[in-house]
């Protein structure tokens, strides 16, 4: 049967194969033990963090210059009796670190809160580029891209917009801000997608 002035089968055909075997996974990227999955697992799932090596954690204060570690202040110390490293300041001490046996982060689920929020968004985008698609005015892959951009979008949005649980008021001290996953806008520049064959 051949329906007048309409034969792009092949083409909708072509394009639905592509859908098939293709899937877009969208997120965060990286070695397994990379720093940023590390950041993105603890935040999302909540984590325990404890010493690798020594007895101590070293949580920066805001006094701490960003990105420094203790190896890299000269004069640190840490005044009998306290858990708070110094740097002694023509008589003044200046607290750059406080110590910690462990850190104990809350889950905040960000990711899972994007997908809750907009799963019927993202079925009517799906529904209506398949429409697209059967009108030959749309690819598979560019279906696929613009899911992966409206869902980065909406998690880069959602890290923002989370406010619970709050961070600890140590933590609001050093990033100057009371938002639990803005710091350096690392998770919301970094959030990204892959169009994967499958």
């Amino acid at each position: 049967m051949k329906i007048e002035g309409y034969n792009h089968i092949p083409e909708i055909t072509k394009e639905l194969d592509y859908l098939n075997k293709h899937q877009v996974a969208i997120g965060y990227f990286g070695e397994h033990e990379s720093r940023l999955l590390t950041i993105v697992g603890a935040n999302e799932f909540g984590a325990t963090i404890k010493p690798k090596n020594g007895k101590w954690l070293w949580i920066p204060t805001k006094e701490c210059p960003r990105g420094k570690g203790p190896k890299d202040i000269q004069g640190l110390f840490i005044p009998k009796g306290h858990r708070v490293a110094c740097v002694n300041n023509n008589g003044k001490l200046v607290a750059y670190f406080y110590l910690s046996k462990l850190v104990h982060i809350p889950a905040r689920p960000f990711i899972r809160q994007a997908y809750m929020n907009n799963k019927a968004k993202y079925t009517k985008l799906v529904r209506h580029g398949l429409t697209q698609i059967f009108l030959g005015r749309l690819t598979g892959e560019q279906l696929l891209n613009r899911l992966g951009l409206v869902c980065t979008a909406d998690i880069a949005k959602a890290s923002i917009r989370l406010k619970h649980p709050a961070n600890r008021p140590v933590t609001i001290e050093r990033k100057g801000s009371d938002n639990p996953l803005v710091d350096t806008g690392e998770l919301q520049r970094k959030v990204t997608y892959k169009i994967l064959h499958v």
